[in-house]
């Protein structure tokens, strides 16, 4: 049939309850008895194409609800009746269908909810659950990308909430701890040099240690990267990984903080560890891993930046391994196992969900050998991207 335009005043309340979601188009399911919008014709099994001009495709199934609850007095809506494929839908009970990343941690849920850590993913296949805004049921994704466990968390705005608080606490905390004199190095002089983070000012971003501003959930796709990641290192002989790859591979991997062209720039700078993004980008273009010496936060920005750098945490079960591994290296490079080992312990703590994959830290041939495996396995893999 002919799609339809139906048009009546809103009494109250809207009298339509609506089923479907973005994945398979807006659908009435059922009309309040003389209401007006049924007194105009308006029937279940009638597909919603449009309210008041805006189009309904690709719309969740709170978002068509919160925009009608939104609108006063005049309704427009153009309608199609789609008997069969309504049927279908009631049947499979498909509406809703995409991919979120969480970007904070829910660790008191609600009655009923599931908790979940900063940085899964979830499908979510109804943003209206039990026909009442609030909460959304999801799959949660694990480990294959498969969907291993059935669940309800908060909607896009409780979520949104629930972020804000935990993200200004993280702030406080943050100028609290600085205050003391942070846990990691370099903070030399990082916080002279901050900048806008509009979007064309990436490039100028110096990685001083802020937090960068993701949604509370981002929506993702799986899918290839079609570049090569940048690699990040975190553990007590990361320096030693990174010197070995750069020397035994130097065709694979090359660091933007070592590069030869920066012989003329003061030392005081190369330390302090500046990277601008247009120099891993120039590395990514040369079809080589940009091997980087950055702090977690860092990882966070770069993640932001949608540069998602493969993050292999090398983890320590004691002091003493430390030890052994980093026998023998120059003094210099001197570090104290105890130090290392808390660093370690406490980066793992806070920071494990930026970490792409983990190596436990056993005899020197063997770690060394697994870290290679994974940044190849890592890097022809499909990730969790944002959509945008």
């Amino acid at each position: 049939p002919d799609p339809r335009f139906i048009t009546f005043q809103k009494e109250g309340s809207v009298g339509i309850r609506l089923t479907g979601g973005n994945e398979v188009g807006i659908f009435v399911t059922a009309v309040q008895p003389g209401s007006p919008a049924s007194l105009q014709g308006l029937q279940p099994g009638d597909k919603i194409l449009k309210v008041n001009d805006m189009d309904m495709k690709c719309v969740t199934r709170e978002e068509a609800v919160l925009f009608l609850l939104s609108l006063q007095d005049q309704i427009d809506l153009i309608v199609q009746h789609r008997k069969d494929e309504y049927e279908q839908i009631v049947a499979s009970q498909r509406g809703d269908s995409f991919h979120i990343k969480a970007h904070f941690n829910y660790d008191q849920p609600n009655k009923g909810e599931m908790s979940f850590r900063k940085g899964d993913v979830f499908h979510v296949v109804d943003t209206l659950h039990n026909g009442v805004v609030g909460s959304w049921q999801v799959f949660r994704i694990g480990r294959n990308n498969q969907e291993v466990q059935k669940g309800i968390i908060p909607n896009k705005s409780r979520a949104e909430e629930l972020a804000t608080a935990q993200f200004n606490a993280t702030k406080k905390e943050m100028s609290t701890s600085e205050s003391r004199g942070s846990f990691f190095r370099r903070r030399r002089g990082s916080h002279r040099r901050s900048k806008s983070l509009g979007r064309d000012h990436w490039d100028d971003v110096v990685f001083s240690d802020s937090i960068s501003k993701f949604p509370a959930y981002e929506r993702v796709v799986l899918r290839h990267p079609g570049f090569v990641r940048p690699v990040v290192l975190f553990g007590p002989v990361s320096d030693i990984a990174r010197e070995r790859l750069l020397k035994d591979y130097t065709d694979k991997f090359t660091s933007p903080q070592l590069d030869n062209n920066l012989e003329d720039i003061p030392k005081s700078q190369k330390s302090s560890g500046i990277i601008r993004l247009s120099a891993i980008r120039e590395i990514m273009d040369r079809g080589k891993h940009a091997l980087l010496d950055i702090t977690p936060n860092a990882v966070d920005r770069l993640n932001y930046a949608q540069f998602y750098p493969i993050v292999i945490f090398l983890r320590a079960e004691s002091k003493h391994i430390i030890k052994e591994l980093r026998a023998g290296l120059p003094k210099a490079a001197h570090k104290s196992s105890k130090k290392l080992f808390e660093q370690c312990q406490k980066l793992e703590k806070v920071w494990s969900h930026t970490f792409s994959c983990s190596v436990t830290l056993t005899s020197p041939d063997t770690w060394y050998r697994k870290v290679r495996e994974l940044i190849e396995k890592q890097q022809s893999s499909p990730l969790w991207m944002s959509e945008s």
